[in-house]
């Protein structure tokens, strides 16, 4: 396997996608104001959505068929999302922030020592032990707009490379 990356439009061929690296950032969703008495206080939505560019430079760049500037596109990320979970001894399921690509969640203590999860069903996860401090990391399904792409190749060099910003819907 070349990489972890799935995208629902294009595609990536052999030697096109070894190495990538991505970039989630989020996207303001309102503006920062100072009150009457210079507080900082946030103006609009406190809805999360992500930025993202994908870079890969690899012997040849991806499929662009379908892809165009504003198309929509399903990305199963490699960036990791953290989920912090503080302990409880009801042992309630916990609902992630978006929705885990299969078989990419895993879940921590403190000290490194992997819980074992008990069910997945869409966001919501349930471990077998809740009676202490874990962290919940997942690769996040994102659904995004193509804003731009780029290909790029070497010809002597026989390299090839690419990079493709999206934000999320």
């Amino acid at each position: 396997m070349e990489t972890e990356l799935i995208l629902s439009v294009g595609g990536l061929p052999p030697l096109s996608a070894r190495g990538c690296k991505q970039d989630l950032i989020p996207v303001p969703q309102g503006n920062l104001r100072r009150t009457i008495n210079g507080e900082l206080v946030m103006v609009g939505g406190q809805d999360l959505k992500y930025k993202s560019t994908v870079k890969c430079n690899d012997k040849t760049s991806l499929a662009t068929d379908g892809l165009f500037p504003g198309c929509e596109v399903l990305v199963g990320c490699i960036q990791r999302l953290w989920h912090k979970v503080k302990e409880n001894q009801d042992n309630a399921p916990i609902t992630l922030e978006r929705y885990p690509v299969k078989g990419s969640v895993v879940a921590i203590d403190e000290n490194q020592n992997e819980i074992p999860v008990r069910e997945i069903e869409g966001r919501r996860i349930q471990l077998k032990d809740r009676s202490r401090a874990y962290y919940i990391s997942y690769r996040p399904w994102l659904n995004m707009r193509a804003i731009t792409y780029s290909l790029n190749t070497d010809e002597w060099g026989v390299k090839g490379g690419w990079s493709l910003e999206m934000e999320e819907i």
